[in-house]
């Protein structure tokens, strides 16, 4: 069995998870998804991405 990420609004609290100033200055360097392309809708946000990507490369798990 699958065990199903939680998806919810509170945020970990992470030494590596980006706080709200941080997000701001990131968050327009990604790129946008246009729905009018290809492409499957997001599952995940970008800012739950990004935070695990920093979460493994800080923890090196």
């Amino acid at each position: 069995m699958i065990a199903a990420m939680c998806v919810c609004a509170c945020k970990p609290s992470y030494e590596s998870s980006l706080t709200d100033g941080q997000w701001a200055v990131i968050e327009p360097l990604l790129p946008r998804r246009d729905p009018r392309k290809a492409g499957r809708p997001l599952k995940f946000s970008r800012r739950l991405v990004v935070d695990t990507v920093l979460y493994v490369l800080v923890s090196g798990c």
